[in-house]
């Protein structure tokens, strides 16, 4: 997709890799100026060397820091756009017919609510203060399809991605609602089974196995930039391979889902 973002300042997290690095690249291309943050500092290096553009600059960010969001800001912004990307998974699926929240450890469900959940909170208020003081800007967070239907394998990650998608739902309609008239935007990219690293690769097989269609990382990213393009507040756009983008319909995405997923017949 081709639109126009020169002038655009845009922050990017999770860009290390997957979704995050494909979008990168596609704002790259559309002129935009690109801060791109991940903790994975030697993907952030790949990333680099790949894009070999001056409107990049790479910076390490963990996400689910407030204090971290706040000197960033200071020390690379403002910006006007953010790609609020970065996430993982509790990669602690248990065979059908278990219970996943048993046996979960501590350390790693700290690890997937500070980056599903606090990564989204904190990055919107530290990028939302300049867009309200201009009275501009856009928002995209990466959510899932687990946002939308239950996630039987993996509870946790499906508790954090509806409350991303909650959360974009419901600061759209405080947006709409504000005093003074604002042009932002935000919206959330709810991707089905991607081949990237949050999908464990056994998943990936037996996925396969039943006829689900892998998405690809720039096919998400595709979605990103025309979520950009149509700036539709408040939107969730579902991303399933083999099938165009849509926004969420409950009746029009429920039959794509396996029943192993969400646990219903």
């Amino acid at each position: 997709m081709s639109i126009d973002l020169h002038n655009r300042r845009a922050i990017v997290t999770g860009a290390a890799s997957g979704f995050g690095k494909a979008v990168t690249h596609e704002l790259l291309r559309s002129g935009a100026t690109v801060v791109a943050t991940d903790v994975d500092t030697d993907g952030l290096a790949r990333l680099t060397d790949e894009a070999n553009s001056d409107a990049l600059r790479t910076q390490r960010l963990d996400v689910g820091d407030a204090t971290a969001w706040t000197a960033l800001i200071a020390d690379a912004g403002p910006f006007d756009l953010a790609i609020l990307n970065a996430g993982v998974a509790t990669h602690h699926i248990r065979p059908e017919g278990a219970l996943p929240v048993l046996g979960l450890d501590t350390e790693r469900y700290r690890t997937v609510m500070s980056a599903n959940i606090d990564g989204v909170v904190f990055g919107t208020q530290a990028v939302l203060e300049h867009m309200t003081a201009t009275g501009f800007g856009d928002i995209i967070v990466t959510a899932s399809v687990a946002g939308l239907v239950p996630i039987a394998p993996d509870p946790v990650y499906g508790l954090t991605k509806h409350a991303v998608v909650g959360f974009v739902r419901s600061l759209a309609s405080a947006l709409d609602q504000h005093a003074e008239p604002l042009d932002i935007h935000i919206s959330a990219i709810c991707p089905g089974f991607a081949d990237t690293a949050i999908l464990p690769e056994d998943a990936k097989v037996n996925l396969q196995a039943l006829g689900v269609e892998l998405l690809t990382a720039e096919r998400v990213a595709e979605t990103m930039m025309r979520a950009i393009e149509e700036r539709t507040n408040g939107a969730q756009w579902v991303v399933w391979g083999g099938y165009e983008d849509e926004q969420y319909a409950w009746n029009q995405i429920r039959p794509l889902i396996p029943t192993f997923v969400t646990g219903e017949q």
